[in-house]
């Protein structure tokens, strides 16, 4: 039978507006945006390319999960935004990574 117009609408059960999924999402940036500070001054200490690189992986972690806490509850057409303009972030980092360099 078909909703009236008086009932009472059903909650929004998109998983996206979870409050747990956003806790644990809050939990993983924080970890992840921690670790990009400890590995970037120890990397920089060190003079360590390998920590740096480690520091900035993590880094796009916590970025990542920035954007999936921004976007989260949006219309779906959002959301396809978003994961768009992420795949686009990694495709320019995997073509300046394989781009021939100079061995001067």
């Amino acid at each position: 039978m078909g909703k009236s117009c008086c009932q009472t609408p059903e909650p929004n059960q998109n998983p996206h507006n979870n409050p747990r999924w956003r806790a644990i999402l809050w939990i993983a940036l924080v970890a992840n945006a921690a670790m990009f500070v400890v590995e970037i001054i120890a990397g920089i200490a060190a003079d360590s390319r390998a920590l740096q690189a480690d520091a900035l992986n993590f880094f796009a972690d916590a970025a990542n999960y920035a954007i999936n806490l921004g976007i989260a509850g949006m219309a779906l057409a959002s959301r396809a935004k978003a994961a768009l303009l992420k795949a686009a972030t990694m495709l320019a980092f995997g073509l300046w990574w394989s781009a021939p360099r100079s061995t001067d």
